[in-house]
């Protein structure tokens, strides 16, 4: 289990996505699963202060809140091993624009 707050807001049964799939989803090498898990978090009630919790705690890996961390950075998606594509490179420089002029990078 991770460390997701427990604060009292959080009733015992609210159902979080964390508590109810695989561990290993979270932290998966695939990046399929990694988005699966992302889309999990969406409709998660302590998405906020899951990420939050993550990046005061320097996580180094894994899916928080609805991102996925990588050497403790928000990355929009992991790419899969091997050289990435002309088209990808392209399509990851248009969401870190994206991010970027909406705050949230």
């Amino acid at each position: 289990m991770y460390p997701v707050p427990s604060a009292p807001e959080i009733p015992g049964s609210v159902s979080l996505p964390c508590r109810d799939e695989t561990d290993d989803l979270w932290f998966s090498e695939s990046p399929a699963e990694l988005e699966q898990a992302k889309i999990l978090c969406t409709s998660c009630p302590v998405r906020r202060a899951c990420l939050t919790g993550a990046l005061e705690r320097r996580e180094f890996a894994g899916v928080w809140g609805g991102e996925i961390l990588d050497r403790g950075a928000v990355i929009a998606r992991k790419r899969p091993r091997g050289r990435p594509s002309k088209a990808d490179l392209a399509r990851d420089a248009e969401i870190a624009a994206a991010r970027q002029a909406a705050g949230v990078a």
